[in-house]
């Protein structure tokens, strides 16, 4: 009787160790561990820890930081700017990976974007501290990362910068909200922005002007992902590959500022397929060859082409 029974408990024994070694395998995959990240990322989890403009999601010990006015710097209940925040990051996690991975509507990239996806997973799944921070017209930039080499002094961001600790991402909800700046001097608002004595006043001591001229940044999903390619050392060049600009438009349908959907697609198209160049990111460990194959290509010349473009 008792051999009966290992006889027939053996094959089931075999089945359940060989599900469970595929349960292991699917979370090592590029889906399995970004499931696994999105799982972590929801607003219900996220608390209210030490002052009251600062709230974490431990899972991925992420502080958000004076964020209650995100995306657009409008009144709303305390608290849902950081939820809303943490939207946009699982948005722009889900369909980033989802692109580097092969699986975005353009299809396969060269396989270096997929391995640029699990660097970016393993430092948001490691004990590391990171933050958002958000400011109200304290910089020109719409959101800004800090780079893993530090940041120099003659960086024109360096001040903003230099009060958050690596990996973090600061985001300005005047420049996100198109809010025109307050710290220009009357002459610039006379002459660039065509504003009356009037509107000057107002804008200094009311509410702050919203021109229909200034972008207000629809696709934060987008540029949080862009925000974040920077955490892994990527930067703006014209001499090597602008990685954090091609996963944009790529992965996220062209760019924000271009409202045309023919011309953004063709902006898509053309990045996605700089992504798919074998030639170019097998050499993405020789430096100096992939620079000359950069320019050779003449993909050194399409943030221009792109910038073309944008909505006037």
């Amino acid at each position: 009787m008792r051999s009966w029974i290992a006889g027939r408990c053996r094959p089931a024994l075999v089945l359940l160790l060989a599900s469970q070694a595929t349960i292991a395998a699917d979370v090592d995959t590029l889906a399995g561990r970004t499931e696994r990240l999105l799982q972590t990322l929801q607003a219900g989890d996220l608390r209210l820890d030490g002052a009251p403009d600062e709230l974490t999601l431990p899972a991925v010990n992420l502080r958000i930081r004076h964020c209650d006015s995100y995306p657009y710097h409008e009144d709303q209940p305390p608290q849902d700017g950081a939820r809303q925040l943490l939207a946009d990051l699982r948005a722009g996690m889900q369909t980033g990976l989802q692109c580097l991975g092969g699986n975005g509507p353009m299809g396969r990239l060269h396989p270096y974007h997929e391995y640029q996806a699990h660097r970016l997973l393993t430092l948001l799944e490691s004990p590391q501290d990171k933050t958002f921070k958000c400011v109200e017209d304290a910089m020109f930039a719409t959101a800004v990362a800090t780079d893993p080499q530090g940041t120099s002094i003659e960086d024109p961001l360096y001040q903003q910068l230099r009060q958050v600790d690596y990996p973090a991402v600061i985001f300005d909800t005047y420049r996100l909200g198109g809010i025109l700046s307050r710290r220009h001097d009357d002459q610039t608002y006379r002459t660039f922005f065509h504003l009356a004595e009037d509107q000057i006043v107002e804008h200094r001591s009311g509410q702050p002007l919203r021109p229909a001229s200034l972008h207000r940044y629809r696709d934060r999903a987008g540029l949080v992902f862009h925000e974040l390619t920077h955490w892994l050392g990527h930067r703006h060049s014209a001499l090597y590959p602008d990685v954090a600009t091609l996963y944009e438009t790529c992965c996220f349908g062209g760019s924000d500022y271009i409202s045309d959907p023919d011309t953004n697609a063709a902006h898509q198209q053309t990045a996605c397929n700089i992504l798919k160049d074998d030639a170019l990111w097998s050499q993405s460990y020789r430096p100096y060859t992939q620079m000359r194959l950069w320019h050779h290509k003449g993909y050194d010349r399409f943030k221009l082409r792109l910038r073309a473009d944008f909505d006037s």
